[in-house]
């Protein structure tokens, strides 16, 4: 029998039992659409990542820390100036780095610690994130609006990330608030630049954890998306050092000689009352930048680049780990989901098999015809093995096709969500090809498996004891 005959049979009888087999191929096409569906977002959010650091240059970058054990691109900020072999991130070191070999460019990045929030007209927001880093070629941020901060802006100016330019009522009319000023509020005992602190009363208990909170006025000059970070708010490095200067009261040489010129031929107790508000600990002098990133010119030089700048004593790691370590993630729950599409698909297997079994008894004359004028056992066996493959297939194909529907409703839905965070790509959710010949490859062979059994039976009917069967 030729291979057009069986198709031919097979979908006959598919026919003569049209509600059985609609039932049974929609349970194939709801396993079908959960794979579809499910890997769908999976390896949409994967290629939507990979999209992600392609845009903002992540791929080529370079982490270098002040602890010389970091090991991935995400440590980069786990460390902090406590530890024993922790190194001072300077200029200097920024330049020698600068120096080697594949490296294109060097970033300096620097947290200030001391704020708790950023104020305008009434609304008070809390301040996750104070950070300065030089903008160029390294780093780089998704302008919005106005203009991103440059090596000549020194205090008084800072970029705000579009989540609390949303928060402050300027969602997508970012413009209107370039230009606007807003405050940055400091914890108690703040001492940085801007803070009025107290002189000290001699024998008075003095405490810094009493100095009021010191409000610092900034104006707005840009707003960036939040795709590189979130809830930041982005300052010049000079101020930013200087915020972090703790300033207190002391007496100085110049103040003792003073002290001593106003109490000279006095009688009695004599106050000591000249001090001079002077930097004492000096975050930024002392520890240096919180981080370097540094621009290799290509990917595939990126190992070779970490190994030579660790040889400058400093901790270094590229993206490579990093992004692995977010891809593998994807691909578990890609397994996950999939995994749970295929319990759908396992289920639909077993309808498939209730539903040759039944044709089998429905059949039995028709086989015993078949087998007393010629058939053989075998092509008994393929004809009921392809009838099942047939109700998986279209299961397969169906389901796609509900799946393209669920996708086609779905993107826009996502889009208007990635709109509202700034984020400029769109229908990230994609069937590939691959997916469409798995899908309709895996549900035709899960047809087909779960036919033998059926197939195998049909076929070991006695074509006397069929002719018989009522």
């Amino acid at each position: 029998m030729r291979f057009a005959d069986y198709i031919t049979l097979a979908l006959r009888n598919i026919r003569r039992q049209k509600l059985r087999s609609a039932l049974t191929v929609f349970a194939v096409v709801i396993g079908a659409t959960s794979v579809t569906i499910m890997l769908a977002l999976v390896f949409g959010a994967k290629n939507f990542f990979m999209q992600q650091m392609n845009a903002n240059g992540t791929l080529q970058q370079i982490g270098i820390s002040q602890r010389s054990d970091i090991t991935k691109f995400d440590d980069l900020n786990s460390g902090n100036s406590n530890c024993d072999d922790c190194v001072k991130l300077t200029d200097a070191i920024a330049a020698k780095v600068a120096k080697v070999p594949h490296i294109l460019a060097v970033a300096r990045e620097y947290n200030v610690w001391g704020f708790e929030a950023v104020t305008f007209e009434g609304k008070k927001l809390r301040l996750q994130t104070v950070k300065a880093y030089d903008e160029g070629d390294v780093l780089h941020d998704h302008l919005l609006s106005g203009r991103n901060l440059t090596v000549n802006d020194k205090d008084g100016v800072v970029v705000l990330t579009a989540d609390y330019a949303d928060k402050l009522g300027f969602k997508n009319k970012y413009n209107q608030l370039v230009g606007k000023e807003v405050n940055l509020q400091s914890m108690k005992g703040y001492t940085g630049v801007g803070a009025t602190i107290p002189k000290p009363v001699p024998g008075q208990d003095f405490r810094m954890d009493n100095i009021a909170p010191t409000t610092l006025g900034a104006t707005v000059v840009g707003v960036i998306d939040t795709s590189s970070s979130s809830a930041t708010v982005r300052v010049p490095l000079d101020w930013a050092k200087q915020m972090t200067a703790n300033r207190n009261w002391q007496v100085t040489e110049a103040d003792m000689k003073l002290n001593e010129a106003t109490c000279r031929g006095q009688r009695g107790p004599c106050e000591q009352s000249n001090m001079t508000l002077v930097t004492g600990y000096d975050a930024f002098g002392q520890n240096g930048y919180s981080s370097l990133v540094a621009k290799v010119d290509d990917v595939k030089n990126a190992k070779q680049a970490v190994k030579d700048i660790k040889k400058l004593g400093v901790g270094a790691a590229d993206a490579e780990s990093f992004i692995k370590q977010q891809l593998t993630i994807f691909n578990i729950m890609g397994l996950i989901l999939g995994g749970i599409g295929g319990i759908a698909l396992a289920v639909a297997a077993v309808g498939v098999v209730n539903t040759m079994v039944m044709a089998i008894m429905e059949r039995t004359r028709e086989i015993g015809v078949m087998r007393a004028v010629g058939a053989r056992r075998a092509t008994v066996r393929r004809l009921f093995t392809l009838e099942a493959a047939l109700l998986g297939f279209w299961g397969g194909v169906f389901g796609l096709g509900l799946g393209y529907i669920l996708v086609a409703i779905g993107n826009p839905l996502i889009n208007k969500q990635l709109a509202e965070q700034n984020v400029s790509a769109h229908n990230i959710i994609g069937i590939p090809i691959w997916l469409i010949f798995a899908v309709v490859g895996i549900t035709t062979v899960i047809g087909m498996l779960a036919g033998l059994y059926p197939a195998a039976r049909a076929a070991k009917l006695d074509p006397v004891e069929a002719l018989h069967y009522e």
